[in-house]
């Protein structure tokens, strides 16, 4: 036991062990907060919604040979996380049903724009 304490001082260190542990500490409070917020709000898959959303953003900047895909997909993610919070608030449509009807229907849109760029060449 008092090994595992000798190796753990040896490396506190290092600062950027120091920090990583820091910064750990900081995003798991924070994570935990928000993560029984998003549960309760019924928003348990808004993080695999939106990766889906931004993998159909990069793959439609891939095609259009942009140098940098960080701003579109930015701009569309962020655009469909609002899109997806005003869709939540309906009565007939809420939480994770909004979250797959966005998902997928951005996986759908960029299928289609694709569609005619790769097989019809």
């Amino acid at each position: 036991m008092i090994e595992i304490f000798n190796r753990l001082a040896l490396y506190l260190q290092y600062p950027f062990v120091r920090y990583a542990f820091i910064v750990g500490i900081f995003i798991a409070l924070c994570s935990s907060l928000l993560g029984v917020t998003l549960v309760l709000k019924r928003f348990s898959f808004i993080g695999d919604g939106l990766s889906h959303v931004a993998f159909g953003a990069i793959a439609i900047s891939a095609v259009l040979n942009l140098s940098n895909h960080m701003p579109l997909t930015l701009i569309i993610t962020t655009l469909s996380a609002i899109l997806l919070l005003k869709t939540g608030q309906n009565a007939k449509i809420k939480g994770d049903a909004a979250i797959a009807m966005i998902s997928v229907g951005s996986l759908v849109s960029v299928r289609l724009y694709l569609a005619p760029r790769l097989f019809l060449r």
